[in-house]
């Protein structure tokens, strides 16, 4: 069967929306303080542990092979270890969904993801409560799972948007005015565009197909709204913090229309949209897809490197394969450097954009090689506005529940809950 006939549904005005993969298709497989924001940055396929785990514990450690990039921010990051994520031995498909989740979504029904959370606790007065983006098309086939990280109560997916364009027209461009407003309502919904067309589809599909028709309709019907709700920031009482970014200042910064055929440009300018969101107090919020769970992505573009992410993770010790493999996972670190960097300059009274500010940076894999659960590479940079300590290398006992530590980061953004997912208790973060 032809696979673009398979896989897609074409609509009025030129709308192609991808399909999950379908059974019916034939296969299944200090005064006023500025707010604090949270970010994540996702990483896929894993790490060698060996070149992540710095040596030393406290304040007193050494930085990895992969965590050299950092070292001027040696001060300003938190690296934890020994964090258990699922099983010993898993899959990447429950290893992404469980990264931010606790527990992973396959074939069961597991925790919103605490990015979704803390945007309910900290983003809801935000023009977008919470920014999601990504750098690489969800994977159809069963796949869907792995193609993000973020979720929701229902247990629905929530997908990033793609285009840097899109993001950050939605993000600063005034769609207040009476002509913005005669056009959004003009604009139908690419759902709307192919409706018909899957209402005849539907007519073959078992139960097991509706509901992933209903998941996959409903985590993009939610994108569109998030990022359609446009609201316009409430204006600050005198004497309280305002955003240090104009509004009328954002425009130099729009990305091209097109995305970049340049990996490094097109993750950076998406990095470069979520620190003008925070900056401008748009966002409070922002996820960072990196890669999908399950990334295939070339890296041939970096000296020394002549395959894809996913082969080098596979290395089977390959000297070869370890050294490519330890060079794609700094080439991920070195764009949080990058982020930490501008982040750094942006003064907010007294306090830098990253010292009020919490990302959380890893991979839910550890070894790529065993598809491993076992000691996952995580770290969070800046203070979260002087809640958290830094500089340190915290070494957990081993096999802590990777639950402890999101139920610990949970709680020191304000969300109170006493478990998560299959917590045990916390990791001690203060």
């Amino acid at each position: 069967m032809n696979q673009t006939r398979r896989t897609m549904l074409r609509g009025v005005g030129g709308v192609v929306l991808s399909l999950p993969f379908l059974e019916c298709l034939g296969e299944v497989t200090d005064k006023k303080q500025a707010p604090v924001r949270f970010g994540v940055m996702f990483m896929p396929n894993g790490v060698n542990p060996p070149d992540w785990v710095p040596k030393g514990v406290g304040n007193d450690f050494e930085l990895s092979p992969i965590l050299t990039p950092l070292k001027d921010h040696h001060s300003n990051i938190t690296v934890v270890s020994n964090l258990l994520n699922e099983t010993a031995s898993s899959n990447h498909i429950k290893l992404t969904s469980a990264f931010l989740c606790g527990r992973n979504h396959v074939g069961q029904k597991s925790e919103a993801s605490i990015d979704h959370l803390i945007a309910q606790k900290i983003g809801v007065n935000s023009r977008v409560p919470h920014l999601r983006l990504g750098t690489e098309p969800p994977r159809a086939q069963g796949y869907l799972t792995c193609s993000n990280v973020s979720w929701n109560e229902d247990n629905v997916l929530l997908a990033p948007e793609l285009n840097p364009r899109v993001a950050f027209d939605r993000m600063f461009r005034d769609f207040n005015s009476p002509e913005a407003k005669r056009k959004a309502q003009d604009q139908r919904s690419i759902l709307d565009a192919v409706l018909d067309r899957s209402k005849s589809l539907g007519k073959n599909m078992s139960a097991y197909d509706k509901h992933k028709m209903d998941q996959y309709f409903s985590s993009i019907r939610e994108l569109e709204e998030r990022l359609d709700k446009i609201i316009t920031p409430p204006v600050a009482a005198p004497g309280d913090w305002k955003p240090s970014l104009a509004a009328d200042k954002t425009m130099e910064f729009r990305p091209p229309a097109e995305v970049p055929d340049n990996a490094e440009e097109y993750m950076d300018a998406l990095i470069d949209i979520m620190i003008l969101g925070m900056w401008a107090d748009n966002t409070r919020v922002a996820t960072l897809m990196m890669g999908h769970g399950l990334s295939r992505k070339n890296f041939a573009f970096l000296e020394g490197v002549n395959n894809d992410h996913h082969v080098t993770s596979h290395h089977r010790n390959d000297p070869q394969l370890l050294k490519e493999y330890e060079i794609i996972c700094r080439w991920h670190v070195q764009r949080l450097k990058r982020m930490m960097d501008q982040m750094t300059r942006i003064d907010e009274g007294g306090r830098s954009l990253l010292d009020n500010s919490l990302i959380l940076f890893g991979a839910g894999m550890s070894q790529g090689n065993t598809h491993s659960g076992v000691n996952i590479p995580v770290l969070l940079a800046g203070k979260a506005g002087g809640a958290m300590k830094t500089g340190r290398h915290i070494q957990t006992a081993e096999n802590t529940q990777h639950s402890n530590f999101l139920l610990s980061v949970l709680q020191k953004m304000g969300v109170q809950r006493e478990r998560f997912g299959k917590s045990t208790g916390t990791v001690d973060l203060s």
